[in-house]
């Protein structure tokens, strides 16, 4: 069974995190915090990261 996007998101256990997707080098992930209370959405890349998006979980 495939889980979709949404599902995998609202699994991630606190402290936790999972590629999105992956092209030329750069790739996604959605963290949950330490807490539990927030996600974030970062763009990692070859010199570091940047958080796209942050939002309370």
């Amino acid at each position: 069974m495939t889980r979709t996007l949404d599902q995998r998101i609202n699994s991630l256990r606190p402290g936790h995190e999972i590629e999105l997707s992956r092209s030329n080098g750069f790739w996604v992930t959605a963290e949950r915090s330490g807490c539990g209370k927030w996600l974030r959405f970062v763009r990692h890349h070859a010199n570091g990261f940047e958080v796209i998006k942050t939002s309370r979980f």
